[in-house]
Parts: structure tokens; sequence; C-alpha cells
């Protein structure tokens, strides 16, 4: 009987999905620069599809809702709502002009994000920071060009500055801040 309870407690503390600090739904990710939202191109579900940036007011995408979930590890997870599939950068290895897109959500590190402070004079926390791949830290999330007239955004990746167009802050439903 010995034997069994070590196997039993291997299964158990063993699992592969990561351990989550805190667990956020109804959760809107803004942008600095223009005040646009995170989103999925067309209000797409589909694996690869392509994340954007909302700006105008009249585009009420039910995929610029997103699950947040902040691991223990210091990294965090951004999982698309409706589509419930995970953000993550364009290709396996993120290089500057990557596009995002969603993926079905596997724990592995492509789809994790470091949140970068803004940085101000004075040091005072604003809410504003940029989120980082995991696996390049020196890119952010960052306003590529607007689209249709300027009614949305595409982003891409590129370096991590602390400019206008990489900083996001999210906020739960409609408040102001989270």
């Amino acid at each position: 009987m010995r034997s069994i309870v070590p196997i039993a407690v291997v299964c158990l503390l063993g699992a592969a999905s990561p351990a989550y600090a805190d667990h956020t739904t109804d959760i809107r990710v803004y942008n600095r620069m223009d005040g646009s939202r995170l989103a999925v191109a067309d209000n797409g579900t589909a694996e690869g599809a392509r994340v954007i940036s909302l700006r105008s007011p009249a585009w009420q995408y039910t995929t610029a809702r997103w699950t947040v979930d902040e691991r223990s590890d210091g990294y965090t997870v951004f999982k698309n709502e409706l589509a419930n599939k995970c953000l993550q950068p364009g290709t396996a290895t993120p290089v500057a002009g990557d596009p995002l897109v969603i993926r079905t959500c596997d724990g592995s590190k492509l789809q994790d994000w470091s949140r970068r402070a803004e940085e101000t004079y004075a040091d005072a926390p604003t809410g504003w920071g940029t989120f980082r791949p995991r696996l390049n830290p020196n890119l952010a999330i960052t306003i590529a060009t607007w689209e249709a007239g300027g009614s949305w955004a595409s982003l891409h990746l590129d370096a991590d500055q602390n400019s206008t167009d990489r900083l996001w802050r999210l906020a739960r439903g409609n408040n102001t801040w989270w």
C-alpha cells in the first residue's frame, strides 16, 4: 500500500496545466495612444485568427472580452472569451513585425506575456504598461497601422519602448480601471 501513495501524489501534483495566482474574466485591454481595445479581426474564433485593436466605438466586437490569468511565475496569459483561445505571437520565435494571433491554449511559453510598468519621471504608478512575449522580452505589443478608415488598427510586435502605441491597461467590463 505504501508504494501506491507516492504514485497517487505524483499524479495529482504533476498536472501539466500551469498554476494561476489570479484569474479574472470580462477584461478589456485598452491602448493608451488611441483608446482602442484588443479584439479579434472580424470577431473571428478560428485557429490563427489575427488580433487587432478596435478604435471606433461603433465596433462592439464580442471578441473584445478577455480572461486574464496572472500566473504565480509572474507571467500573464490572455484568453479570448468568445474564441476560447490564447493570445500569442504569429510565429514560434517572435521577432519585430510579427502579428498577433489566437491559438488553442496549450500552456506553452509562446502564450506567456510579461508586463513592464510605464516609466515615469517620478516612478509614479500609472496603471499603463507594455506586454512582452516571454520568448523575446525586448519586444512589446504595438499599434501598427490604422485600417478601414481608422476604425481599427493592425497590431504587431516591435521594440519595447515607453511610447503610447505600446502602452496598455486592463479594465473590467465597462469600468475605466481594473
